[in-house]
C-alpha cells in the first residue's frame, strides 16, 4: 500500500500539469472562438502588460523621412491669442500662415461642427437699427463672416476631422463621402466597428475642404491607447482615419482598398492598402498605434509662433503639419503605453508617419500576423506536454533553470520577432502555462525531495554517523533504497558468555550493561564511517561502503575492529566499580559482494545486507572463540587492507560450504607494530609455510620456540598437536591443510 501510494504521488505532477495544460489550451481555444468574452479580455489584458513593456523597454526607431509638425495649440498660444475656441477668422489666417511656409498638408484634430456667429448679423437681426444704419452695415456681414473666411482657405491643401461614435442619436454637421460602399448583403459578414452616431463639420466646410478622416479614438478598457481604429463603418458606408486619408492624399493613392479573407461566413479583414503601403490591421480595422517615442517625438511648433512670424519657419517648407493642443484644459491628453500627459494629436502623428513610410515590403505597423493563433497553440501544447513529461525527473534546482531558460527562449524570440519583424506575438498565456507548471513540479519537488529527507533520517539516523545523514541529505542520489548487489565489508561483534551474564543479572542492571557498552561501540563503528545494520541481544552487526561509497571499506572496518576491542579494555575496570561483569567479546569481519538495500515486509522493513559473504563473517565471528582469539578477517579483507600486520589463523571450510577460505588474525596497523612483534609473526606464518607443505620439523622447531616464550596462545599448542597426528598418517596428494569446521 505504501508503495502504491508513493507511485501515485510521482505521478501527481505529471496529472496535475496535464490538468493546468487543459485549462490554458481550453483558455486559449474560448478567447479565439469568442471575442469579447472573459477568457478573452483576461488574456488581453494580461498580453496588453507584456505590450506595454515592449514598447518601453524598446521603443521603435523611424527615419525621419518624413517631415510631421505639430502646430501645437497650447498655453503660451491660449494666453496670447485668446481662450478656445477660436474663431474661424484666426483659424483661416492660422491656415494662411501655413499655407505661406508652403507646407504639404495641414490636418486638424478638431471638429468644426456649428455655425460661428456674425456680429454684424447678430446686430442687424435685433431690429434695433436704422434703414440707413442697417445699408452701411450690410457689406460688413461678409467680410466678418468667420465661416466663410475658413471655407475658402481650406479647400487647397487642409484635411479636416471628424467623430464617428455612439451618443444616443447625435448626428450633427455633414459627413465626407465613405471611402467604399458596402453591398446590404455584405453588412454583417465585416466585423469593422460599427458606429451609429456622427458629428461632422458644417456642410460647407465637408464640400470646401481637400479631405477629411474622423478622429476617433478607441481606448482599451484600462484607458490606454494603445489601438486605434484607422476605418469604421456608418450604415453602409467604410469611412478611413485622419491619418490614413492624410496619407492616401500624401502618396496620391486615388482610394483605399480592403483586402479581406473569406473565413465561413464572414469576410475577415487582414489589410488595407493605400498605393503600394501595405497597413496590417486587425479584423475590426483597428491598427496598433506604432509609438515613435514619448512625447514630443515629432516638432512642436506654438500656433501662436507660426500666426505671429513673418518669417519662413524652415521646418515647415513642405511638410505635413497636424493642428492640435497640448494645453492642459482642453482635455486632449491620452494615457500611453509609454507615458500619461500624452498629447492626443501626436497619435495621429506616428500613425501617419509609419502608415507613409511602410511598403507592400516593409512595414512599420505592428501587427498579429493570420497564422499566430496555430503557432501560439502548437507551442503552447507542446512545450506544455514537454515539461509535464519532463520536469518531474529533474531536482528542483535543474527544474529552476530548465524552466527559466524555456521562459527566455519565450521572450528572446518573442523580442526579436517584434524587433524584426514588427510582429505583436502573445507572450502572456504562454509564460503562464510555464510558470504554473513548472511551480507545480518545482513544489512538489521540494516536497519529494523533503519526503526523501525525512525517509533517509528514518532509515538511516539511527544506523549510519551523522556526517553521512547529511551528506546523504544534500545529494540523495548517492544513497540508493532499492537492493542493489556491493562490494561491501561485514562487522559481527559479540559478547562472550552473554547467556551467564544475563542469568546473573536483574533486568535493570543488564539493560544498563548493555547500553553502556553499545554506546561507545556504536560511536566507535560511526567514528570509521560504519553504518550499523542490527543489534541482536548482545551482539551488533555493522557494514561499509554502503549506503555511501567508502573505497576503503576493508581498512576502516578493521581500524573500527581494534579500537573496539581497546574500547573493552577499557571498560572492563569501569564496568567492575558500577558491580558490572566483565565483559569479552569477539569480532568477525569478511568482504565480499552482498546485497544492500531496504528489505522487510509491508509491515517492518530496514537497510541491511545479505548473501554468503555476510554468513561467513558471522561464522568468523563464532570461530574466534574456536581459536581462543577475539578478531579474524576472511581473505577478502586481508587483501584490500595491506597496512595492517597480519597473523595466518587456518584453512578452514565452516559448516554448509565446499570452498575453503583462509582466516588471518590482525595484529595491529604495520606503523604500530614494534619490531619483536613482527618478528614473531614472521616466524609463525614461516611456521604455517613449512606446515602446508607437510615439512613438520621445521614447522614444530618454530612453533615449539614460539609456545616457550608465549605459552598460552591457543595457535601454538593447535598447531602442535596436529603435527603431531598429521606426521604419522598418509595424506592425500591433494592436502592443502584445510580444517573443516563442522559445527557454526
Amino acid at each position: 500500500m505504501l508503495n502504491i501510494l508513493k507511485k501515485q504521488l510521482k505521478r501527481f505532477p505529471i496529472w496535475m500539469g496535464l490538468v493546468i495544460l487543459g485549462c490554458f489550451i481550453l483558455l486559449d481555444l474560448i478567447a479565439l472562438n469568442k471575442p469579447n468574452s472573459t477568457a478573452d479580455h483576461l488574456l488581453q489584458r494580461m498580453d496588453t502588460l507584456v505590450y506595454d513593456w515592449r514598447f518601453q523597454a524598446f521603443t521603435p526607431k523611424r527615419a525621419e523621412n518624413v517631415p510631421i509638425v505639430i502646430i501645437d495649440v497650447d498655453e503660451l498660444s491660449l494666453k496670447k491669442e485668446g481662450r478656445w475656441p477660436w474663431s474661424r477668422a484666426k483659424l483661416a489666417a492660422l491656415v494662411q500662415a501655413l499655407q505661406k511656409q508652403q507646407v504639404r498638408l495641414i490636418g486638424f484634430d478638431v471638429v468644426f461642427s456649428e455655425e460661428e456667429l456674425n456680429p454684424v448679423s447678430q446686430v442687424l437681426a435685433s431690429g434695433q437699427l436704422s434703414a440707413s444704419a442697417s445699408a452701411e452695415l450690410q457689406p460688413l456681414v461678409s467680410q466678418l463672416d468667420g465661416d466663410s473666411q475658413f471655407t475658402k482657405v481650406i479647400s487647397q491643401n487642409t484635411v479636416l476631422g471628424y467623430f464617428l461614435h455612439s451618443a444616443g442619436g447625435i448626428h450633427v454637421g455633414a459627413l465626407p463621402p465613405p471611402i467604399l460602399k458596402i453591398e446590404n448583403k455584405d453588412k454583417e459578414k465585416l466585423s469593422i466597428n460599427f458606429m451609429p452616431d456622427y458629428t461632422g463639420n458644417l456642410a460647407i466646410f465637408s464640400q470646401s475642404v481637400l479631405g477629411a478622416g474622423f478622429v476617433t479614438t478607441l481606448p482599451d478598457t484600462d484607458g490606454v491607447m494603445r489601438r486605434s481604429p484607422l476605418v469604421l463603418r456608418y450604415e453602409n458606408g467604410l469611412y478611413s482615419a485622419l491619418s490614413l486619408e492624410l496619407a492616401r492624399i500624401y502618396l496620391n493613392a486615388p482610394f483605399v482598398k480592403l483586402q479581406t479573407i473569406k473565413s465561413g461566413n464572414q469576410l475577415r479583414l487582414e489589410s488595407i492598402a493605400v498605393g503600394n503601403t501595405i497597413i496590417h490591421t486587425d479584423e475590426s480595422g483597428v491598427a496598433l498605434i506604432p509609438y515613435k517615442g514619448r512625447a514630443h517625438s515629432y516638432p512642436y511648433i506654438s500656433a501662436t509662433d507660426v500666426l505671429s512670424n513673418p518669417n519662413a519657419i524652415p521646418s515647415l517648407k513642405g511638410a505635413i503639419v497636424l493642428v492640435g493642443t497640448s494645453a492642459l484644459g482642453l482635455t486632449d491628453l491620452r494615457t500611453t503605453p509609454l507615458e500619461t500627459g500624452y498629447p492626443g494629436v501626436e497619435v495621429h502623428a506616428n500613425l501617419l508617419d509609419a502608415i507613409i513610410q511602410s511598403t507592400d515590403t516593409v512595414t512599420h505597423m505592428y501587427y498579429r500576423p493570420d497564422w499566430e493563433p496555430g503557432l501560439t497553440f502548437v507551442i503552447l501544447l507542446l512545450s506544455g506536454l514537454a515539461f509535464v513529461w519532463i520536469l518531474p525527473m529533474l531536482e528542483p534546482a535543474f527544474m529552476l533553470a530548465v524552466a527559466g531558460g524555456w521562459l527566455a527562449v519565450l521572450i528572446l524570440t518573442n523580442l526579436a520577432a517584434w524587433k524584426a519583424a514588427h510582429y505583436d506575438l502573445p507572450l502572456a498565456i504562454l509564460i503562464l502555462s510555464t510558470f504554473c507548471i513548472a511551480i507545480l513540479n518545482i513544489g512538489s519537488g521540494f516536497l519529494r525531495t523533503n519526503t526523501q529527507k525525512r525517509e533517509l533520517k528514518m532509515l538511516f539516523g539511527q544506523y549510519v554517523p551523522p556526517a553521512h545523514v547529511e551528506r546523504m541529505l544534500e545529494n540523495h542520489h548517492l544513497a540508493g533504497l532499492d537492493g542493489e548487489s556491493r562490494h561491501m565489508t561485514v562487522l559481527f561483534s559479540d559478547i562472550r558468555g552473554f547467556t551467564t551474564i544475563s542469568e546473573g543479572l536483574k533486568a535493570t542492571k543488564l539493560k544498563q550493561l548493555l547500553n553502556e557498552f553499545f554506546t561507545p561501540i556504536t560511536g566507535i563503528i560511526f567514528e570509521h564511517n560504519g553504518t550499523i545494520d542490527k543489534y541482536v541481544g548482545d551482539m551488533v552487526m555493522a557494514f561499509w561502503n554502503a549506503p555511501l561509497l567508502d573505497a576503503d571499506h576493508a581498512e576502516h572496518a578493521i581500524d573500527a575492529a581494534l579500537s573496539m576491542l581497546q574500547k573493552v579494555e577499557e571498560l572492563k575496570p569501569i564496568f567492575v566499580a558500577k558491580g558490572l561483569p566483565e565483559v569479552n567479546v569477539g569480532v568477525g569481519i569478511n568482504t565480499g559482494f552482498m546485497n544492500v538495500g531496504d528489505m522487510g515486509s509491508m509491515y517492518r522493513r530496514t537497510y541491511t545486507v545479505l548473501g554468503d559473504a555476510v554468513n561467513l563473517g558471522s561464522r568468523l565471528e563464532s570461530l574466534t572463540k574456536f581459536y581462543d582469539l577475539k578478531l579474524l578477517v576472511g581473505e577478502g579483507t586481508y587483501d584490500l587492507a595491506p597496512q595492517f600486520l597480519y597473523r595466518i589463523v587456518d584453512k578452514i571450510i565452516v559448516k554448509g560450504k565446499r570452498e575453503p577460505v583462509c582466516v588471518y588474525e590482525p595484529v595491529c596497523r604495520l606503523e604500530h607494530a614494534s619490531e619483536g612483534r613482527i618478528k614473531r609473526v614472521e616466524q609463525y606464518n614461516a611456521a604455517l609455510a613449512h606446515y602446508y607443505s607437510r615439512e613438520w620439523d621445521a614447522a614444530e622447531k618454530i612453533l615449539r620456540e614460539l609456545h616457550k616464550g608465549d605459552p598460552n596462545r591457543k595457535l601454538y599448542s593447535m598447531y602442535l598437536e596436529r603435527i603431531d597426528e598429521l606426521r604419522y598418517e598418509l595424506l592425500p596428494d591433494d592436502w592443502m591443510g584445510v580444517f573443516e569446521h563442522r559445527s557454526k
